[in-house]
């Protein structure tokens, strides 16, 4: 629940989110106080451009002709062995700046039980290039989701939020789509504001100012927010000024920066067997990029690479890298970036966001302990399932997603649903609780799945509701 002292702001004045939801649920109006649609075509949408050649780096940069627009991000998710994604991913496992606007306060959410969300969509930054200062709107749509986290500010956001309850003075917020306990008035309302879906974030008209502009940029210190990795580029500045709620001054930052969770499938369906064994099958109708499987351990890691992908309708079968031999943990962060940092300039990106998108998720992709599956998603699907529109048209545009599977091999599943067993008897069930409490933000999803296996045991729930519950800003093994 966000409550009107919360130190993470929200885009919109209060009475304007009041005056979207109460026509619809409490009958005051004859709005019917619907979703925005979807914004006229106002020039390029993402995804509607040339074949473009790729030179090698480091001579990725930005031409100095031309208005482009590029952008990098990633998806997170977790799969039981058989390839079902698990639901529970509204943990945070970094902490964002105070400025960042947020639907959720500290990843936490009221209620017994938490949103089931199985994708969460992670720090996607867009930046902008162009030889002249200019103004551009931009609009940004996620149809099986919401965006949850964004900055600069927006001039318009959808789901809304709504005050539900005000007692001797103060007023709650709260979040539709994301409180359990949230009071509808009736079914209709309900799944009108209730579903995590037809997300929309509309900056509006953003300023894109000269290449050369000095500004000052809100505090990120890189030693405690891996947030300003992403202003390590040679974007042009921007500034967005004159939006509802927020602060009267101009805010200015290098990028438009958002982060959503949803419900939809991905492109590649990850299987895991024993020994480590890992099935990959694309199952679009056109090819992955680069794959790269790795096994992270406490003190060393293992990758393999795969640059061609996968082929549409194609499977990758591959075998988990053991760690018997591997190299130190610091060794295999340098070369699994570097690997990572050459197939990220293959796609289009400059060299410099390449980087930074490395910089940024090296930590949380290579040091956290595990197995998992990174790949490369086609652009077509990024268009698709987080549509872009900026008018006018960019001369070039290039997204870049990058999905994350953190794969759970039968082996692992026996021993979460051996903990999981363990919370029925009082005398062990503390210890199996420290199991789950662990695994920081992967805990729901990992308990989820073991009381999944044990057909749903009703000793499970407090414990579930408890994690689901728990504010995770990073995991205790990371």
């Amino acid at each position: 629940m966000v409550t009107a002292s919360t130190s993470r702001r929200l885009t919109l004045t209060f009475p304007f989110l009041l005056a979207i939801l109460i026509p619809a649920c409490f009958g005051t109006s004859d709005s019917d106080g619907a979703p925005p649609g979807p914004a006229p075509h106002r020039g390029l949408l993402a995804g509607q451009q040339p074949a473009r050649d790729v030179p090698p780096a480091p001579d990725l940069a930005y031409p100095g002709k031309g208005f482009i627009v590029h952008e990098w991000g990633t998806d997170t998710v977790v799969v039981g062995s058989d390839g079902s994604l698990q639901p529970g991913l509204h943990h945070e496992e970094e902490d964002l700046p105070a400025f960042v606007y947020d639907r959720l306060e500290a990843g936490s959410l009221e209620g017994s039980t938490s949103t089931s969300v199985n994708v969460k969509m992670e720090t996607p930054v867009t930046y902008f290039y162009a030889e002249e200062p200019l103004k551009a709107y931009v609009q940004m749509a996620f149809p099986k989701g919401i965006f949850t986290q964004w900055y600069p500010a927006v001039h318009d956001f959808y789901p809304p939020i709504f005050a539900p309850d005000t007692v001797a003075g103060v007023t709650t917020y709260a979040d539709p789509a994301l409180d359990p306990e949230f009071p509808f008035g009736s079914p209709v309302c309900a799944e009108k504001y209730g579903a995590i879906a037809n997300g929309s974030l509309e900056w509006g008209t953003i300023e894109i100012l000269g290449r050369e502009s000095d500004i000052p940029l809100p505090e990120a210190p890189l030693d405690r927010f891996t947030w300003a990795h992403a202003r390590q580029v040679g974007a042009n500045p921007l500034r967005v000024a004159g939006v509802p709620g927020a602060t009267e001054a101009p805010q200015h930052e290098r990028f438009l920066f958002y982060r959503g969770l949803g419900n939809f499938d991905l492109p590649v369906r990850v299987t895991a067997g024993t020994g480590g064994a890992i099935s990959a099958e694309n199952t679009l109708g056109e090819a992955i990029g680069t794959v790269f499987v790795l096994n992270v351990g406490a003190s060393a890691g293992a990758f393999v690479a795969h640059p061609e992908g996968i082929a549409s309708g194609g499977t990758l079968v591959e075998r988990a890298p053991s760690l018997d031999g591997a190299p130190p943990l610091d060794e295999f962060v340098e070369a699994l970036g570097a690997s990572v940092i050459d197939a990220l300039d293959a796609t289009g990106l400059y060299h410099d966001e390449a980087v930074a998108m490395v910089n940024t998720w090296k930590r949380q992709w290579f040091r956290t302990p595990g197995v998992r599956v990174l790949y490369l998603a086609p652009e077509s699907w990024t268009d698709t399932s987080i549509p872009l529109t900026v008018d006018p048209a960019p001369e070039d545009v290039v997204r870049v997603m990058m999905i994350r599977v953190e794969v759970l091999s039968p082996e692992l599943e026996a021993a979460d649903v051996d903990a999981a067993r363990r919370l029925a008897d009082p005398s062990t069930a503390g210890e199996a609780a420290r199991h789950f409490d662990d695994l920081g933000r992967f805990a729901e999803p990992r308990l989820r799945r073991a009381l999944a296996l044990l057909g749903e045991p009703a000793y499970g729930e407090p414990h579930l509701a408890r994690i689901a519950a728990a504010a995770t800003p990073s995991a205790a093994r990371e």
